[in-house]
């Protein structure tokens, strides 16, 4: 049975990397590919930081989280239900995407981008649910760092790769070999090893979770550390557009180096917590993130980035690294104080409540950016993000494990 369960582990992991990069590759589109082209066309700061609606189903999808838990098709299993329907509507999608493109007008653009943010957000409910699920606590840093080299990836192909084929290839070639890239992940969803949920006195629901102080703490945990990195993030594509870099320079950067250098920072995150808890790093991932915007902020201010390309690099994937080590030590967090009854529900809940946060961060960055210019901006987010700290450090104590847990 030991040696079942680790056998059964070591094939999980890789299974929960490719279920991840699934629902990564066409939200990557819209995050990395869609902001570089519509700003090399000469779109306003403002439109492009208003693409953060579309993650709005994201944000609310913990109110369908509970139906997940419970319904399921039982010739499928619970996971698999979700998951083979899920992928096959992102499919469909991507190919009216395909098909339509931007000469349809903005109004079929962003109708086709929500449905399939919100499928992709509903597949992301399964996964969740499946991480935690299959795998021990011990294992849960594992699943974390799963989760974001999975990430990683569907950032490099629907990103970076993307950009690339649409530049050279145009929109057609480009889109359809995003189908093609997701239509492959399908064969991952047979291979998932579904779990028995443990009996439950009471139906998975969003007001069971919000009962638990520990799920109440994490919220405000969330709003204090989180609150500046989506402003950060979202205005970096139109600031290198603005530093004269070519689309394919930034597909290269964003999503081929700075996924490179996440899916390696992901794994160092995964090892080092194993020697520290997840809140040691978060606060070290946090302090660097407030140094990495003093220093972009000052090398704009100083001009020595309008000539040097290596140096804007380097800091946009240093910030890229630490959020994929905050990104693995704060899911880490989140698997640990989920509930196993309703795992997807209370995971969905955090991870919809932090994203809810990122949407709003970013769809007030354009105009902040505008307003404010670069150099004075990213000052601004370093004094947030120190503030924000400060506040984190008691906070973080609450989650610390005691010295009898396993």
């Amino acid at each position: 049975m030991r040696t079942e369960r680790a056998a059964a582990s070591r094939f999980g992991l890789g299974v929960i990397v490719v279920l991840y990069m699934a629902h990564a590759l066409p939200l990557y589109f819209y995050n990395v590919a869609v902001p570089a082209i519509l700003r090399s066309q000469g779109v306003d700061l403002r439109w492009i930081g208003m693409l953060s609606l579309l993650y709005l189903p994201w944000a609310f999808k913990f109110l369908w989280a509970p139906l997940v838990d419970r319904w399921h098709l039982p010739a499928l299993g619970r996971r698999r239900s979700w998951l083979w329907l899920t992928q096959l509507l992102l499919l469909v999608g991507i190919l009216v995407l395909a098909f339509t493109g931007l000469d349809h007008g903005l109004t079929v653009f962003v109708l086709v981008g929500m449905w399939i943010s919100t499928i992709a957000a509903t597949q992301d409910i399964a996964i969740d649910g499946y991480t935690v699920e299959a795998l021990a606590p011990a294992e849960h840093r594992l699943g974390s760092m799963a989760q974001s080299v999975g990430v990683a990836l569907g950032s490099m192909v629907g990103g970076a790769g993307v950009l690339w084929l649409y530049e050279t290839r145009g929109w057609n070639v480009a889109l359809l070999s995003l189908a093609a890239m997701s239509a492959l992940t399908l064969f991952a969803v047979q291979q998932i090893n579904e779990v028995p949920r443990p009996a439950a006195s009471q139906q998975p629901s969003v007001l069971r979770a919000l009962r638990r102080p520990e799920l109440r703490w994490a919220l405000l945990l969330i709003v204090l550390y989180r609150m500046v990195e989506a402003p950060a993030m979202a205005m970096v594509n139109p600031l290198l557009v603005d530093q004269k870099w070519s689309l394919t320079e930034i597909g290269l950067l964003i999503s081929v180096g700075g996924a490179g250098v996440g899916m390696l920072a992901a794994v160092g995150a995964a090892w080092l917590l194993k020697q520290r808890s997840a809140e040691q790093l978060l606060m070290h991932a946090g302090w660097w993130r407030t140094l990495l915007y003093v220093l972009l902020a000052a090398l704009l201010y100083s001009g020595v980035l309008a000539t040097s390309q290596f140096g804007l690099g380097a800091l946009v994937i240093a910030l890229l690294a630490l959020r994929y080590v905050a990104m693995t030590s704060l899911y880490a967090l989140f698997m640990r104080i989920s509930s196993r009854e309703q795992a997807g529900t209370d995971f969905t809940l955090l991870v919809c409540f932090e994203l809810l946060i990122y949407f709003i961060g970013g769809a007030l960055s354009g105009f902040l950016a505008k307003g404010l210019g670069y150099t004075a901006y990213y000052v601004a987010l370093a004094i947030a993000s120190a503030l924000g700290l400060l506040l984190c450090r008691p906070l973080l104590r609450r989650f610390a494990p005691s010295p009898s847990s396993p």
